[in-house]
């Protein structure tokens, strides 16, 4: 699928962010366009005499996007800083960024290629055995998240409008634009959208259990772990892709770590975030439904998502019918606890 958010840059262009930005006189001797990602446009850039960088470019900031959506680079730039710099997680290293857009209108950054390749692509590779420690690594890596703190809720970036000084409030008005999105690129949804917000209200007094503002990562799925091996042992090279990280609940994270999984079943997982935490996680039937609350989330962003990136073709709409039954399920259930 092709996103309109990835607006090509041309070699020329490159090459003056190059020298501009990331500061270096090498010469560029190839350019990659890498194609997994589908918000950003990122280039593999192979330079003369220095080691291979990745060029990251946001879309053209008048381009029609989602209200969370805005300035999403400068998240995914402070992500890695912040993770890099109070953590023992590996991350993209950052080489620079501009933001100013005085080059070439848009935001961009170069970081440090990695080595690795995405766990989606490589667990074909690996045998139970070691996909099973990949899994306790990644548990202790999203426990070790859970230290990095900020001073308020809801998404990172000043300019979306969406903080608040508690979870409920932020995370209320996160549910809020997103289907406020959905009615301007007229999104059909399963239920219209007052319902749709009475069904989030209804339960959000558990949300008041989160005291503390955590980095929260929220699309840790398998194309976002990188694994390595070293000395003969594949093991998790660095998680990238932060742009959708938000100050939050760090239960949040196994919406994504067990991507349409039931996450009380990831015994490899829970092992590793036990240890890294001290702690296990209880699955009470609080925890559960703010699981059910973050799912009908991320089911409703990637259903609304795809109308103005422009997806289109068999994949595109699969997409959009499995997430749409996703979503029904977790409303279903949203409704179910608000009777009870």
């Amino acid at each position: 699928m092709h996103s309109r958010t990835k607006v090509a840059l041309e070699r020329a262009r490159i090459e003056l962010l190059v020298r501009d930005v990331l500061g270096s006189r090498n010469a560029v001797r190839s350019v990659q366009e890498l194609t997994d990602g589908m918000f950003n446009a990122a280039y593999a850039l192979e330079l003369e005499g220095a080691e291979p960088v990745v060029l990251k470019v946001a879309p053209p900031p008048d381009l029609p996007l989602l209200t969370y959506e805005k300035e999403l680079m400068r998240t995914e730039v402070e992500f890695y800083e912040r993770v890099a710099k109070e953590t023992t997680c590996s991350v993209p290293r950052v080489l620079a960024h501009d933001f100013s857009h005085t080059r070439i209108g848009r935001d961009v950054f170069f970081m440090r290629r990695l080595r690795g390749t995405s766990l989606d692509k490589a667990k074909k590779q690996l045998t139970p055995e070691e996909l099973a420690r990949i899994q306790t690594e990644l548990g202790e890596w999203v426990g070790r998240l859970g230290s990095v703190r900020g001073s308020f809720f809801g998404y990172l970036q000043a300019g979306v409008g969406l903080q608040a000084g508690t979870w409920r409030e932020a995370f209320l008005a996160m549910v809020e634009a997103l289907i406020q999105d959905a009615e301007r690129f007229a999104v059909r949804l399963p239920l219209p959208a007052r319902e749709l917000l009475a069904l989030f209200h209804s339960g959000a007094a558990v949300l008041d259990q989160v005291e503390e503002p955590v980095l929260t990562h929220f699309d840790l799925w398998e194309g976002n772990v990188f694994v390595h091996r070293v000395d003969g042992a594949a093991r998790i090279e660095a998680i990238i892709d932060g742009e959708r990280a938000f100050w939050g609940d760090p239960l949040a994270e196994l919406v994504s770590t067990a991507l349409f999984r039931d996450a009380e079943k990831e015994a490899d997982f829970l092992r590793g975030y036990q240890a890294a935490t001290g702690a296990p996680l209880v699955f009470t039937e609080e925890v559960r439904h703010r699981l059910n609350l973050y799912r009908a989330y991320l089911c409703l962003i990637m259903l609304i998502e795809g109308v103005p990136r422009g997806y289109t073709g068999l994949k595109a709409m699969a997409i959009r019918q499995y997430c749409r039954m996703k979503l029904r399920g977790e409303l279903k259930l949203l409704a179910a606890r608000g009777r009870a």
